[in-house]
């Protein structure tokens, strides 16, 4: 049996977070919904109210301009209540705050970075000119 594995390679994607850029070489999107149960006279069960949680975004890459500044960056915009908007790949996320980050250094040109966002608002779609 003859297989044919194509291997691709991907180039990383710029994320503006804030006043930074990260060269975006993974990124992982989750969301979950909180359901509330009340439990029935007959013994049943049944769901009384719901609502979607708030969505985690994970972005990890490298920060080349700026990459020793950017542990100060990310720990004030983790510290700051003011919400900004984040755009990959097409995708608009809004209303996001910094969750958490962790950077390393390893003596090159630019930091290895894993930012994590958080947002409540909707998945928008990026408008084109």
């Amino acid at each position: 049996m003859n297989s044919v594995a194509v291997i691709s390679e991907r180039e990383s994607v710029p994320v503006n977070i804030g006043s930074m850029t990260l060269w975006c070489e993974g990124f992982k999107a989750a969301a979950v919904r909180s359901f509330s149960e009340e439990s029935l006279v007959t013994g049943g069960g049944t769901i009384t109210n719901s609502c979607p949680k708030a969505m985690k975004l994970t972005f990890s890459g490298r920060i080349c301009e700026g990459s020793d500044d950017f542990v100060r960056q990310a720990s004030d915009m983790l510290r700051s209540t003011e919400a900004f908007s984040v755009v990959y790949k097409g995708l608009v996320f809004s209303g996001c705050r910094v969750q958490s980050f962790n950077s390393e250094d390893k003596g090159e040109g630019f930091v290895y970075a894993v930012i994590t966002l958080i947002t409540s608002e909707a998945v928008g779609e990026e408008v084109s000119p």
